[in-house]
């Protein structure tokens, strides 16, 4: 059987504003396996986003539970929350979040150093890293001097230095033109083959999510559609 790692049940959201009560997600429930791989897509404002960071720990939930494991990660502290994403997930953005005033390996190797690692153990797992993403040659450079294909190659190495066993990827290629975009997939493809992280991907982009194991899809807040892609 296969493990699930992560898993949602009945999963709302509910925002406040000016004029009331704003219901951004409502009864989703899914699980997401160990090595698979998954996109989320849907329209504009159907919840894509709000779901990915509601898996991550990065806000809570107004109703229903995330569990890790079966591990209810509602019932943990901040600070416990703060080390099962450092150590445990990895998060690719649309804009990579690099910190401009440190090179590609100092951005890659810092997750690592937050977790308690070496100096020199992280530098070389980021060095490891930055090769097989295929920008050794560009480690010594700031986020500045990187093309936009090289700093989300740059992000995603960096996702991969803790080796967590998910990584939750918000519009990774959205800021990318076309074949920049299919590089940085094939290379999300690559990475969970060689090394069996699953990934969760929000995309817009529908051809490139079905080249994924499994497609779901968001309407207004409900999962409407959960199929096979490509890679079942």
């Amino acid at each position: 059987m296969t493990k699930v790692l992560l898993a949602c049940d009945k999963l709302a959201k509910r925002y406040r504003d000016g004029s009331g009560e704003v219901q951004v997600l409502r009864d989703v429930s899914l699980e997401i396996a160990a090595q698979s791989m998954t996109a989320i897509v849907g329209s504009s404002g159907s919840g894509k986003s709000t779901l990915l960071h509601l898996l991550g720990g990065l806000d809570r939930a107004s109703a229903g539970h995330v569990s890790y494991q079966g591990d209810a990660i509602e019932q943990w502290s901040n600070d416990t929350l703060a080390d099962w994403r450092n150590k445990k997930l990895g998060f690719i953005y649309q804009f990579h979040h690099l910190l401009p005033e440190f090179t590609a390996l100092e951005n890659v190797a810092m997750p690592a150093l937050i977790a308690g690692d070496a100096p020199k153990q992280a530098e070389q797992r980021a060095i490891e890293l930055l090769e097989q993403v295929g920008l050794p040659h560009r480690a010594q450079h700031r986020p500045s001097e990187l093309s936009g294909g090289e700093r989300q190659r740059v992000a995603i190495a960096r996702a991969f230095v803790n080796r967590p066993e998910i990584i939750l990827a918000d519009e990774p290629t959205g800021n990318l033109d076309d074949d920049t975009a299919a590089t940085v997939y094939q290379l999300m493809l690559d990475m969970n083959q060689a090394m069996g992280t699953a990934f969760v991907v929000v995309t817009h982009d529908n051809s490139l999510a079905q080249r994924l194991q499994r497609v779901i899809r968001l309407q207004h807040g409900q999962l409407v559609e959960d199929r096979a892609g490509e890679m079942a």
